[in-house]
């Protein structure tokens, strides 16, 4: 999946997490979080992956996209324009999420 992931977005769009909670079936050797060296020295075995391209899997794309939106912030706040804080309601009762996409103000 990750491999999958990088041909189609690039390895500046692609990165891991820990979901672990809620799920049935991990795949062999993916059993928690204790094994993610395992699955970046494997990648790094390839001739695809680089060491550059594993930091930015195991985090740096991440911490990269959370500047950008500080600076988004940022630049909102100094607009005057305040975020916009709404809780998600929980399920209903038959167990169905409340969710919607606000998209941008005009």
């Amino acid at each position: 999946h990750i491999n999958h992931i990088r041909d189609v977005a690039g390895v500046d769009h692609v990165g891991i997490g820990a979901g672990y909670d809620g799920v049935n079936l991990v795949p062999k050797g993916l059993e928690d979080v204790s094994r993610y060296p395992h699955l970046l020295a494997e990648l790094l075995e390839s001739e695809k992956w680089t060491e550059e391209d594993i930091g930015k899997l195991a985090g740096r794309n991440l911490i990269r996209v959370f500047r950008q939106v500080e600076q988004v912030r940022d630049q909102l706040e100094a607009q005057g324009m305040p975020p916009v804080d709404q809780s998600i309601p929980p399920e209903d009762i038959l167990g169905r999420s409340y969710c919607r996409y606000s998209g941008p103000r005009t």
